[in-house]
């Protein structure tokens, strides 16, 4: 008789079929309670960790600067000797502008944003940034680069951006003005709107100013002269 006081008390031990339900049913609630919480966090995450990127960048353009009397680079939409970052077929990104200033060092990390899917880039530019063209004006304008003293309020002119998907096709944001509202702009990936470059001035997005801070800002600022024009 002992034997079977032994397997009843097992069964009793064990879960019944409501038990187990209710026990899946309890996890799945959980799962859908936190894993927004935890997307949120990644995408907080990797909204700081592209700042971060930017801001490192642009203290490297403060030191290019500082080492060029003054002047900015080139914006990269040609193949020329001082483009601030060297992303076409052939030449050696350890040699752009800014990867001098880190000691011919080129991490490809640095100049692509964690959000941002490399792979869907249409015009085989396999990075997320680009620089004001007012600012690092390419030969084509006839212009020169500007220098620092020439930009006025520096700390509130954007020299950099992460740029939307859509647009992004070279290193170069020139402007909406010249170019029409649905190009080079601002990406807002991290604010999780649907980038499209139709509604270019909706949500927010990372950039980086000419004085090398960086901010999580209103697209639609970067259509007001006082953040694109650094002659304004």
């Amino acid at each position: 008789m002992s034997w079977m006081k032994g397997a009843i008390m097992a069964r009793r031990r064990g879960f019944t079929l409501v038990e187990l339900l209710v026990v899946i049913g309890i996890i799945a609630l959980l799962v859908s309670i936190l894993l927004p919480a935890l997307n949120k966090a990644k995408a907080n995450a990797q909204r700081v960790a592209c700042l971060s990127n930017m801001r490192q960048l642009g203290t490297y353009f403060v030191m290019y600067v500082t080492d060029n009397k003054g002047r900015f680079p080139r914006p990269a939409v040609e193949p020329l000797f001082e483009d601030w970052i060297f992303w076409q077929s052939g030449r050696d990104p350890k040699q752009g502008a800014l990867a001098k200033m880190a000691g011919n060092r080129f991490k490809a990390e640095l100049y692509q944003c964690p959000a941002d899917d490399i792979k869907t880039h249409l015009w085989g530019y396999n990075y997320s940034y680009s620089v004001n063209e007012k600012i690092c004006s390419y030969t084509g304008t006839g212009r020169a680069t500007l220098k620092i003293s020439q930009i006025h309020n520096p700390s509130q002119k954007i020299l950099i951006i992460d740029e939307s998907v859509d647009t992004v096709d070279d290193g170069c944001w020139a402007w909406q003005e010249t170019t029409g509202s649905g190009r080079n702009v601002i990406s807002n990936r991290h604010d999780k709107r649907v980038e499209a470059a139709t509604n270019s001035r909706f949500g927010r997005g990372n950039v980086t100013f000419a004085d090398g801070h960086g901010d999580y800002i209103e697209r639609k600022e970067s259509f007001n002269k006082e953040f694109y024009d650094p002659t304004f």
